[in-house]
């Protein structure tokens, strides 16, 4: 997933992960995660569930594609190749 998000970065696309669990130690499960997973990019710690019940997040994991402008462009796309469908879809000129 790094190397998608290496790749989005130049057009103005971010992609994020948000962290929902509801555990005492979720910063430090967190960033467990990231470590055994390579993940460089930003993760939302959302304890409230604030992101997750506005974005309309069920389950995880999930990824959320921002643009530039910080306008979310997609919600829901998991797998690596998703990602990849989705951005090839919002960067292909109109």
């Amino acid at each position: 997933m790094e190397e998608v998000r290496k790749r989005a970065r130049p057009f103005g696309l971010e992609i994020l992960l948000v962290n929902v669990f509801e555990h005492s130690e979720a910063e430090k499960h967190a960033r467990h995660f990231c470590e055994v997973h390579g993940v460089r990019g930003a993760v939302l710690m959302d304890a409230g569930e604030g992101y997750a019940n506005q974005l309309g997040i069920r389950g995880v994991p999930i990824n959320v594609i921002v643009d530039k402008r910080g306008i979310v462009r997609s919600v829901g796309t998991t797998s690596p190749d998703e990602v990849r469908a989705t951005l090839t879809r919002l960067l292909r000129p109109f």
